[in-house]
């Protein structure tokens, strides 16, 4: 269990990453889905079955660039705060912006995410390896 213990940021990641290609695959592209969805509004709450207004937020993410608006928030905050939980959050916003074609703020996002993922745990595995030493930790 300890070997799985660190990599369950990059696991996350990546089942975030599949459930993106998933909704994209079966719920955004599909023909007959978006003509069951075809609403006479241009509102959120459409016509079709429950499932459409998850589909139509999902649309509206990307019309109103909301996935590059959280990317690029995101891997600021994640430079600046460095937490672990916030460089989760930015890799996966990248990887679920470039699977819905927001490239370049995606690509940002995965690597500000992926480095300052990565920067937090190696601060983890060397503050406690020196913290077994009895050596006083450097600041």
């Amino acid at each position: 269990m300890k070997r799985i213990l660190p990599w369950w940021p990059w696991l996350g990641a990546a089942l975030v990453c599949i459930a993106a290609i998933l909704i994209r695959q079966f719920l955004i592209q599909p023909p007959d889905i978006a003509h069951r969805c075809d609403a006479p509004t241009l509102s959120l709450m459409t016509s079709g079955p429950w499932w459409c207004s998850l589909r139509s937020a999902v649309i509206m993410t990307y019309a109103w660039r909301g996935l590059l608006y959280a990317s690029l928030l995101l891997s600021v905050a994640s430079l600046l705060l460095r937490r672990t939980w916030l460089a989760l959050a930015t890799l996966s916003t990248g990887l679920v912006a470039i699977v819905w074609y927001t490239y370049e703020p995606g690509a940002v996002a995965i690597t500000v995410g992926a480095l300052v993922l990565a920067r937090t745990r190696e601060d983890r595995f060397t503050r406690r390896r020196l913290a077994t030493r009895r050596e006083p930790l450097p600041r």
